[in-house]
């Protein structure tokens, strides 16, 4: 599930779904009409790269996004058209880029409303206790119990759509960490090797080298066909974590996409922790979920800790 670490938002836009949806945003002007504040407009310019955005059109939940940077000074959209907020400031709004995922199969709140409303904020609620939106209200703050809900009844019918939001999530994480390694004041070597590091190159991938020497599914020694990949992940590490060898293994590039996914994990003896959704997939590579991967130092273990809480799915040999 995405971390809790993630800002929660509701966005109601029945008017302007086709065309935020579409262009991969959400805008609002800073003022109602009158020029009095209105805070579900405020709230466009207190998002940040990797919030949640959940996408609420015509009584039902349509898509989840994930905002890829904070506001940006706009003007109304003009795919927005004629018909649309004609009382709106024509160069005045604020604008947050998104990267939606519709849903294959939209939830409809009404359907899950005594698990909705009491979750639902006591001020600025996107919807009321019937499970009807509120008009006045465009984007609402919500709580990441909220959040996660919606998450997991979007993930019932359809996992694959909620594993792409997470990914999506996970990726603009990174790059936020690494703009910030990047206008640090670190010295330019320090930040050469930390932003490596997340690509799984140059000292961390020496210093994992000293360490492992094959991958530990698939017995594959050829360091060319060979990903350095962290343990614990790199946007959550600190910069002596992104650099530790044993913050890492050797694995082969299909076995790295489930471990760095979650898909796949290791115990303490060295056991295979497989989820339940990778099983068939690992069926069809020829890898058993009972084979013994080998023993790990210290380091690693406490690292795998880490990786077994926060990254590991649901597994089924538990």
């Amino acid at each position: 599930m995405i971390s809790n670490g993630r800002a929660y938002w509701w966005v109601n836009h029945k008017q302007t779904f086709k065309a935020e949806i579409e262009g991969g945003y959400v805008w609002s002007p800073k003022r109602k009409k009158d020029g009095s504040f209105n805070m579900t407009y405020e709230n466009l310019s207190h998002v940040k790269p990797g919030d949640v955005v959940v996408s609420y059109a015509n009584t039902v939940i349509k898509a989840i996004g994930i905002a890829t940077t904070g506001a940006l000074d706009r003007g109304k959209p003009k795919e927005f058209g004629q018909g649309v907020g004609e009382n709106w400031s024509e160069h005045d709004g604020w604008l947050v880029p998104i990267e939606w995922t519709l849903l294959p199969v939209p939830i409809r709140p009404k359907d899950h409303i005594s698990q909705i409303a009491p979750l639902l904020p006591s001020k600025y609620s996107p919807i009321r206790l019937d499970g009807n939106g509120n008009e006045s209200c465009y984007l609402a703050s919500i709580s990441s119990d909220l959040g996660h809900l919606i998450l997991t009844l979007a993930g019932q019918p359809d996992t694959e759509a909620i594993s792409r939001i997470e990914e999506l999530a996970d990726q603009i994480e990174d790059d936020v960490a690494e703009q910030e390694i990047l206008k640090s004041h670190r010295q330019p070597t320090e930040k050469d090797q930390l932003v490596r590091a997340r690509q799984g190159q140059g000292v961390f991938r020496q210093r994992v080298m000293s360490v492992e020497g094959r991958c530990r599914v698939t017995g594959v020694a050829d360091e060319r066909f060979l990903i350095a990949s962290h343990i614990k992940p790199w946007r959550v590490s600190d910069d002596q974590e992104r650099l530790d060898g044993e913050n890492g293994f050797l694995l082969a590039p299909h076995i790295d996409k489930l471990f760095d996914k979650g898909w796949v994990s290791f115990t303490e003896e060295g056991q295979l922790l497989v989820a339940v959704e990778a099983l068939k997939v690992l069926n069809a590579w020829n890898i058993g979920p009972d084979i013994d991967v080998g023993r790990f130092t210290q380091k690693q273990s406490q690292f795998l800790s880490h990786h077994r809480q926060y990254v590991f799915k649901l597994k089924l040999n538990s």
